[in-house]
């Protein structure tokens, strides 16, 4: 064939098909069929072969106390906890930080809220859960929020809340199945005491034979008394409900028995804790099994104390569930920072570990 033949030949292809082209860039998506005899080789490149384009990143609106005087210190610590695990995910996360103070929550959901957002974390103050919960948004969004709530919380929200109570029926449990003959339930004074007495006694009560009397300390000076009844009495394991620096001081009174508490008793570093070896505990997998794997990547830049770094795991543990998540509902179950959690009703249950105090270090118990 001669040059001139190629050229007219080559003329009569590309016409045909920059039209074909032409033709099926102007028809609406879903509506560009292939005519009889034309494969998708004939077809431009930017419609046959273009790769998929890259999906819009996750939005999501993390909405924290960050300018309230009372709350600040616990929301900074939530947020180090959420921007550790986003930090490991820059090119899939668009992260917008909505700090609210005395604006009140419902106007900093509405001012940071837009259509694009996918999810939004926080609040963080029960109070502001409740507000968020009743209120009438305008642009409601699939939120998990960071504190207990007390009832179903309306669509799209959802709890993630470290409670007291699962760890008040885990140690109860552990108190049972290490064969306590005759235990004593023991409450201080305090909100946090009482909130972790009542459910420990009343987990004891549904699923147990065996009575747990419950005492309300007196003070220091009848602690000794007290400790020598329930050693007369025969008691061998006291379930303790209030806070570490009674348990401390009371510790040296209750030698014979064994001695179970919640994380509202570990507040204090490891180091102060030399007097508690033996004493068993329901908390946090980040507080008693630090050294897992997973934890590794989002250490703190700084030692936490016990509480900051159960707020700090609530960080964790609400950023991954997001990721988890993605644009589909949150998941089921989930091995979390705070502990096994479990979605019903739109509301995380979890259920913590035991560990054990073993001369100022913090054990895991069984596998």
């Amino acid at each position: 064939m001669s040059v001139g033949l190629q050229s007219k030949a080559c003329s009569k292809a590309c016409l045909t098909s920059a039209l074909l082209g032409m033709f099926i860039s102007t028809m609406p998506v879903g509506a560009q069929t292939l005519a009889p005899g034309v494969t998708a080789a004939d077809l431009p490149r930017t419609l046959a072969q273009a790769p998929d384009a890259r999906p819009q990143t996750l939005r999501v609106v993390v909405l924290l106390p960050l300018d309230s005087a009372s709350l600040r210190r616990a929301a900074s610590v939530v947020r180090d906890g959420i921007g550790a695990v986003f930090v490991t995910k820059k090119a899939e996360i668009t992260v917008v930080e909505c700090a609210y103070g005395v604006d009140g929550v419902v106007q900093a959901y509405v001012r940071c809220v837009t259509p694009d957002t996918d999810w939004v974390i926080g609040p963080l103050g029960r109070s502001d859960v409740t507000t968020l919960a009743l209120a009438k948004l305008p642009l409601p969004k699939p939120t998990l929020m960071l504190s207990p709530l007390g009832t179903v919380p309306p669509q799209p929200m959802a709890v993630l809340a470290p409670d007291l109570e699962s760890e008040a029926e885990a140690i109860a449990q552990q108190a049972s199945d290490d064969a306590c003959r005759k235990p004593v339930l023991a409450e201080s004074a305090g909100t946090m005491s009482s909130r972790v007495s009542v459910a420990i006694a009343t987990y004891w009560r549904e699923r147990s034979v065996t009575p747990l009397p419950t005492m309300t300390l007196p003070n220091r000076d009848g602690w000794r008394r007290a400790a020598e009844k329930w050693r007369n009495d025969n008691v061998d394991c006291v379930l303790f409900a209030g806070g570490g620096a009674v348990l401390t001081e009371l510790r040296p009174y209750l030698r014979s028995m064994a001695v179970y508490v919640t994380s509202a008793s570990f507040e204090t570093a490891l180091e102060r804790t030399v007097d508690w070896s033996g004493i068993r505990i329901a908390d946090a997998p980040w507080i008693v099994d630090a050294g897992r794997a997973e934890f590794a990547p989002y250490a703190p830049s700084a030692p936490l104390s016990p509480t900051l770094g159960r707020l700090y795991a609530l960080g964790l543990d609400a950023a991954r569930l997001v990721i988890a998540a993605g644009r589909d509902p949150l998941p089921v179950s989930f091995d979390g920072a705070i502990g096994q959690l479990t979605l019903k009703d739109a509301q995380y249950r979890r259920q913590p570990i035991i560990g054990e105090f073993r001369e100022r270090t913090l054990v895991k118990v069984g596998p």
